[in-house]
């Protein structure tokens, strides 16, 4: 199926007249970014002849972005912001994003750069939390600009608790979900729990945007499997937009007309060579709010063109590796789990389910995962290939389902009021409180 659509007509352009129109965007880019009182003192003034000049600039590192926050990077007035968020503060500080109109229906139209094919007969349940942070918002935004209508469910709390995100899943007939990639999975845990069959008691759904988090191709698979349905990735920053989203080949291409990125050497801050890991470094090309260049995102990555891909676009395909939390170090090297994913969630999911984490000790690393039927001979072929291909000393361990995740969590439901100032009280009772009515 080919999901060419006006949002994705550039991403089909050839590269010479691509690198044309990210020139030009370029040139508006860096006057712009200068308004701000971070950026002004430091962009050169110079014009810039080609793309290759981009290497000139300045790299703007997390920190930053952190120091510079709220206000620093503001490139436009006051009365032409439309909204701000910040990031999660995962890894640190939280990070201000600036959006004017134009970048808010930008970022949406990024999300719709994915191949799920957003339309008019959609029913899309974001999951995503509303609270402070973008993604909900533009998935929300794309959602309507394509026709469909929104649930906007929002991340757990007191009054969206697994089991009624499933109910509503089931008596709205959504068709699609945004949210983070264990968030479906725990929703597939949830429907379980409640007696359901999420491959087959939910027809209506048939696709996820997922964001947020890492997703290897091998844990794609296994969400897609689960719920019987096609997985887009999408891959973005708060404070830059949507930079890469799925095709229908699942590979995560470029958004090349809103982002320029460099895969750079993180010892040497040279280019790697096409299909090298480097570290990830954005320069938006039509951010007006808040412009960014040459901003060190903190992720490694693979970048390579892609011609022959079956989908036709002609964007560069990422291969996104993650953050360091994405990884860890084992005998001064570090290991990378899209690596191990990719080779262990291959196996069936009766004998390594769907829930998993890492053991780093001293003289070992621990994959333990629960398993419905355990296979120690899988498992020690599995550990001989990753000593073999990564240098790993692996030991796989299995443990019972419900060993790493108590179910009950999923389950439970907590009373929601609004809030009330007028309570009844008898005589012989002591008097009433705020906390006595909420």
């Amino acid at each position: 199926m080919n999901s060419r659509n006006p949002d994705t007509e550039r991403l089909y352009w050839p590269a010479d007249r691509i690198r044309e129109y990210q020139l030009d965007r370029l040139r508006e880019t860096v006057p712009r970014a200068s308004r701000s009182t971070y950026y002004g003192p430091r962009l050169p003034q110079a014009q810039l002849e080609t793309l290759d000049d981009l290497h000139r600039l300045p790299f703007t590192s997390k920190d930053d972005v952190r120091a510079a926050s709220p206000f620093g990077l503001l490139a436009v007035e006051s009365n032409e912001v439309f909204q701000y968020h910040e990031t999660y503060g995962t890894t640190g500080t939280p990070t201000s994003s600036w959006l004017t109109w134009d970048d808010f229906q930008n970022y949406a139209t990024q999300i719709n750069h994915a191949a799920a094919n957003l339309h008019s007969d959609d029913r899309v349940l974001v999951r995503f939390p509303y609270a402070i942070s973008v993604p909900a918002h533009i998935v929300t935004q794309a959602a309507h600009n394509r026709g469909a209508c929104v649930i906007p469910v929002s991340s757990r709390t007191a009054i969206s608790p697994y089991p009624r995100v499933v109910d509503l899943l089931a008596k709205l007939k959504a068709t699609v979900i945004g949210c983070l990639p264990m968030e479906a999975i725990w929703l597939a845990e949830t429907a379980r729990q409640m007696g359901k069959d999420p491959a087959r008691d939910f027809p209506h759904l048939r696709a996820f945007l997922v964001a947020g988090e890492l997703l290897s191709d091998a844990r794609r698979t296994r969400i897609a499997e689960l719920w019987h349905a096609d997985i887009y990735n999408l891959y973005g920053c708060t404070e830059g937009g949507n930079i890469a989203a799925d095709c229908d080949a699942g590979r995560l291409h470029l958004s090349w007309d809103h982002f320029l990125l460099e895969a750079l050497d993180e010892t040497t801050w040279q280019p790697a060579q096409p299909g090298v890991l480097g570290v990830a470094v954005l320069t938006t090309l039509t951010r007006q709010a808040m412009p960014l260049i040459r901003f060190r995102l903190g992720d490694y990555i693979r970048l390579r063109m892609s011609p022959g891909c079956p989908c036709g676009r002609e964007a560069p395909v990422i291969e996104h590796y993650g953050r360091d939390l994405n990884s860890f170090k084992f005998c001064g090297r570090r290991y990378f789990v899209r690596d191990l994913e990719d080779r262990l969630l291959r196996a069936p999911a009766e004998a390594l389910g769907n829930l998993w984490l890492f053991e780093v000790r001293r003289d070992q690393v621990r994959f333990r995962a629960e398993a419905a039927r355990p296979d120690p001979w899988l498992y020690r072929r599995l550990e001989e290939q990753v000593r073999d291909e990564l240098g790993l000393p692996l030991v796989i361990e299995s443990v019972a389902p419900g060993a790493l995740l108590n179910r009950a969590r999923l389950a439970k439901t907590e009373p929601v009021h609004k809030p009330r100032v007028v309570g009844n009280i008898s005589p012989e009772e002591q008097p009433l409180t705020l906390d006595d009515l909420m």
